[in-house]
């Protein structure tokens, strides 16, 4: 009785070990499917996002890069001037320093050309902080 003891629970190990065993085996070719199908939908997801933003407006550029000539008309300086306080830089334009302390209502703009182009320039401390703005 003892070998059959000994025997029945060999039989016993080798049975849950083969349970264990095909129960990874069944877990690892699941995850194997899953992730290519995950793999693909992300691929498809990704072009199709790509095509979607290519066709949506022909006006909107997607880039990183900022333009190297970038100019601003004259309305953009005025505007610019009555919102310094909230900026809270001082403005220059052509030589002409605009603090950020004064009434934007009392400012004399007549000066500022509305069709002409400006090119802004940005002052900046030590710490990066804008301290001014130039327009030329």
């Amino acid at each position: 009785m003892i070998k059959k003891k000994v025997t029945v629970i060999a039989i016993e190990n080798n049975s849950s070990d083969a349970i264990g065993l095909s129960f990874a085996v069944s877990m690892f070719v699941v995850s194997l499917t899953l992730s290519l199908y995950l793999f693909s939908t992300t691929g498809d997801t990704i072009q199709q996002t790509y095509e979607m933003n290519s066709r949506s407006d022909n006006n909107i550029y997607s880039t990183l890069k900022v333009p190297s000539d970038y100019v601003v008309s004259g309305a953009e300086v005025r505007q610019s001037l009555y919102t310094m306080k909230e900026i809270g830089v001082d403005i220059e334009v052509n030589g002409v320093i605009y603090s950020k302390s004064l009434d934007p209502t009392t400012l004399n703009v007549s000066v500022i050309d509305l069709n002409k182009k400006y090119s802004p320039t940005y002052v900046r401390d030590n710490k990066g902080v804008l301290t001014m703005l130039r327009f030329k």
